[in-house]
């Protein structure tokens, strides 16, 4: 009787054992819940076919499961899984890991004309995973990321709306032109990934001397930078310069006699560029 019963404690402990096996069921699911709109099901089940070097015992090479990047189970050999989704195109992605190496598939299918709901899990002679569908392997998707190309985008700041008459200076900043410097570095912040370089050049009219309007022209660039510098925008990615009076946009006004007339007349042609390069959202 005491045979017996030791008997039967050890055939319950192997039992347990058995179930409690990791390699039983999958692990880490996802997509189970079905609703009213994930009303589309999917069968997943992974064959018998080991990765090399494993075996029943000893599985170190679960296929991996993704529905549009996201982890949807382990599967181990003859693990099945039942899969809840909506009737639209999903990226499937299946994925092994070795400590040599990762390999996977990724293909996008409209789940909601399929002709079976049922795929089949598996690996090749070269330990690759990949995903069948009504008895068929499907293609692998090969998917190639274009690198992302830097955009230079230019604004012109008008200087007669930035700085008092003649002014260049921090204090002397009308409050339109500091908004508008804001505003700058807004558009930095909020429309690029990343900014490699931002330009700011210094422009003036023709009247005054060279040199003077060097100076000037230089003063207002390095202003409009430090108030970027002051609202977040990096100060390692910023030149400044001047280009004086050398570069105007208008035809000089030579027509134009009256004092008054010839500055409005000449407006456009005192501001600051600014030349933003950088990777946009």
């Amino acid at each position: 009787m005491l045979r017996l019963s030791l008997l039967a404690v050890v055939a319950s402990l192997g039992v347990a054992a058995c179930t409690s096996s990791s390699y039983t069921k999958p692990s880490d699911l996802r997509f189970q819940k079905k609703t009213q709109e994930n009303n589309q099901p999917i069968v997943l089940k992974r064959d018998e076919k080991l990765c090399g070097g494993d075996t029943a015992e000893q599985q170190n090479c679960p296929i991996e499961f993704y529905i549009d990047s996201i982890k949807a189970g382990n599967f181990y050999i003859n693990n099945s899984a039942q899969y809840a989704l909506k009737p639209e195109t999903y990226n499937f992605k299946v994925k092994n890991c070795t400590e040599e190496s990762c390999q996977s598939c990724d293909v996008d299918l409209n789940v909601g004309k399929l002709t079976s709901n049922e795929f089949v899990l598996s690996v090749n002679t070269d330990g690759k995973p990949f995903i069948s569908n009504n008895g068929q392997p499907l293609s692998c998707e090969v998917k190639h990321q274009v690198a992302a190309q830097e955009q230079t985008i230019r604004v012109d700041l008008a200087a007669d709306t930035l700085f008092k008459f003649d002014g260049s200076s921090l204090n002397d900043l009308l409050p339109k032109g500091r908004q508008e410097i804001l505003n700058v570095a807004s558009q930095i912040h909020n429309n690029f990934v990343s900014v490699s370089h931002i330009n700011l050049v210094g422009h003036t009219d023709r009247l005054g001397s060279d040199s003077y309007n060097n100076q000037l022209g230089q003063n207002r660039a390095d202003t409009v930078r430090n108030l970027l510098v002051q609202n977040g925008v990096a100060g390692n990615v910023i030149s400044t310069a001047s280009a004086g009076k050398g570069q105007p946009v208008t035809n000089g006004c030579f027509d134009v006699k009256q004092r008054e007339a010839l500055h409005a007349c000449l407006q456009p042609d005192r501001r600051v560029t600014v030349e933003i390069t950088g990777i946009t959202k």
